[in-house]
């Protein structure tokens, strides 16, 4: 199959939303879905959140239709995948190029659209949550932000590509995608019981109101601040600064992964060599802090990056991944405690780094927001996990002014080694020892699921896999338009195979088909292609082989928004 993503048309979009709500109650499979009355918000930047929670920059925020299902399960701040001058085949991504069955490793690193197509995926999420909001009630339609995210050096971000990114986003008002989405739900005020002409109108074209900064680690100290000067004095943005872990010196993050059971992750010396250093880091944000001030926007770091690791066992194709998730949660909030200590309690912190639902309440009461979560969204349960922890922060009490609280910190640092939900377990240790390497095992002669957990329904961030339900029993159903192979779902089968590839997949086309050895179908006007062995065969409905049709009545009866 094809590792390339077919962005969703909006009318798809739009129909696909509301068909589903109303049938199943469910947004892009997700069924958990959160509602605010809006008595709660907060005060962030230009704008205001209904939640402190939120969604980090990577495969969770690259296509509309994942961004739409984040917000409808509770995150209101959305940090859009990073986008720079080199996307598509020349980023030269491997894959698989994400795995998250404990901790989280990635080989990926930013948005695989041109700035244009990107651009335009962020155009349609917007107006589409917009809609939804509305539509089906659950929350201020202004309760909500999306922050843009660039990298990863000035003469890129100064590039036309990007800098038309930037500007799009600002304002989109002349932007074609944008008028067309609000022509079409104009077009089509019918489909909506609450969404009016007036109020689609009133979508505003303002769509970011801030941006964070990825840099590649070894990036030099004035490069960074040069580029956030730019971010903040030439374009009038609310700039956070990308932080790395190796701020925290090769001797802490060693000791401290190696106190908590990883110390079979292998990090470089030379990493923590050519990153930015302590000094460095604190001198450049106490002045971009000043001049944010002199300009009359925020300036605030985004904690933190990834950690680059080596890859050793063959968990991912490659040579170097990039670590997440629990094993990142305690250099991350060491960090957090660092540079408070540093430079002070108004620090502004934009937090990513192994949140989850045993630590977000006291990563907010510590004075730390937006909170922003990916790891725990690519294990079981996956889109599933953003309303509770939604209700868990709806709860807290937010904050009148922005502050950190250093005893809070301190306090968390101290207890992480003890802490048995970021510690290795020798149970998990055990089973990491015998790990099956990325290439894990394939039944590809087995179409039906034995298990069907529905883990790869629920791990998948970009909702390329649902089930279907036929007189034989349910069949995973695989979507290839919205998969990019990054191979999540292969390491959360418990089977095992790899889902993308062994199970019967839904096409848009027979091109499309052509493309894939997968066995599936392509709904085409009135006709049907279908694989079940080597070739594809041409089909009326009534010559449907007894497999395929039940498949072809089943997507009919429950899922036609996605052939319509």
């Amino acid at each position: 199959m094809s590792d390339i993503m077919k962005g969703m048309s909006f009318e798809k979009l739009i129909r696909q939303s509301i068909s589903e709500y109303r049938l199943k109650k469910s947004i892009f499979d997700v069924k958990a879905i959160a509602v605010n009355d809006g008595k709660k918000t907060f005060k962030f930047c230009n704008g205001k959140l209904e939640s402190p929670l939120g969604i980090a920059a990577g495969p969770h925020t690259q296509l509309a239709q994942n961004l739409v299902a984040c917000y409808a399960g509770g995150a209101r701040f959305l940090e859009l995948k990073t986008v720079q001058i080199l996307y598509g085949d020349d980023l030269g991504i491997p894959r698989p190029c994400i795995r998250a069955s404990d901790e989280g490793y990635n080989v990926e690193w930013s948005s695989e659209y041109s700035t244009k197509e990107a651009m335009n995926e962020y155009i349609k999420a917007w107006v589409a949550t917009k809609v939804i909001a509305k539509e089906f009630a659950l929350g201020d339609p202004e309760g909500f932000e999306y922050n843009m995210s660039v990298g990863y050096n000035l003469e890129g971000i100064k590039s036309k590509a990007v800098d038309d990114f930037l500007n799009g986003l600002t304002d989109a008002s002349e932007i074609e995608c944008f008028k067309e989405c609000k022509q079409y739900l104009l077009d089509n005020l019918d489909l909506f019981e609450n969404v009016d002409r007036e109020y689609v109108e009133s979508i505003p074209a303002n769509i970011a109101k801030s941006v964070s900064l990825s840099t590649m680690h070894g990036c030099p100290a004035d490069e960074i601040e040069a580029i956030a000067t730019y971010l903040i004095e030439e374009k009038k943005f609310n700039t956070f600064v990308k932080c790395n872990p190796t701020l925290l010196g090769y001797d802490y993050v060693r000791n401290i992964l190696n106190d908590m059971g990883y110390d079979y992750i292998y990090i470089d010396n030379h990493q923590f060599e050519v990153d930015l250093k302590l000094d460095q880091a604190v001198k450049m944000i106490n002045t971009l802090i000043e001049k944010a001030g002199r300009v009359g926007v925020v300036f605030g770091v985004k904690l933190s990056n990834t950690m680059p690791v080596e890859i050793k066992e063959e968990e991912l194709p490659g040579n170097t991944m990039y670590m997440s998730g629990k094993s990142l949660y305690p250099l991350t909030i060491s960090l957090a405690r660092l540079l408070t200590q540093k430079i002070g309690d108004k620090l502004e912190i934009s937090y990513s780094g192994g949140a989850d639902k045993n630590n977000i309440r006291d990563i907010f009461a510590a004075g730390i927001y937006p909170i922003t979560i990916c790891t725990t969204l690519l294990q079981p349960s996956g889109y599933e996990k953003i309303k509770p922890l939604h209700d868990l922060l709806l709860k807290e009490e937010y904050p009148k002014e922005r502050k950190l609280h250093l005893d809070k910190l301190e306090n968390l640092v101290e207890g992480l080694r003890t802490n048995k939900n970021y510690c290795k377990s020798p149970a998990q240790r055990k089973k990491t020892d015998e790990h099956i390497d990325y290439r894990g095992v394939s039944e590809r002669d087995n179409l039906k699921c034995r298990v069907l957990c529905q883990n790869c329904i629920k791990v998948c961030p970009n909702r390329a896999n649902t089930f279907v339900e036929t007189p034989e029993g349910k069949w995973i159903l695989h979507i290839d338009d919205a998969c990019n192979e990054c191979g999540n779902c292969q390491f959360s089968c418990v089977q095992p195979c790899h889902p993308f590839r062994d199970r019967f997949t839904l096409f848009s086309s027979k091109e499309m088909m052509q493309k894939s050895e997968n066995k599936g179908i392509a709904f085409v006007d009135n006709r049907f292609y279908v694989r079940l062995e080597k070739d594809i065969e041409e089909y009326q409905y009534n010559e449907l082989p007894k497999f395929a049709k039940e498949v072809v009545d089943s997507i009919r009866k429950t899922h036609l928004y996605l052939v319509e």
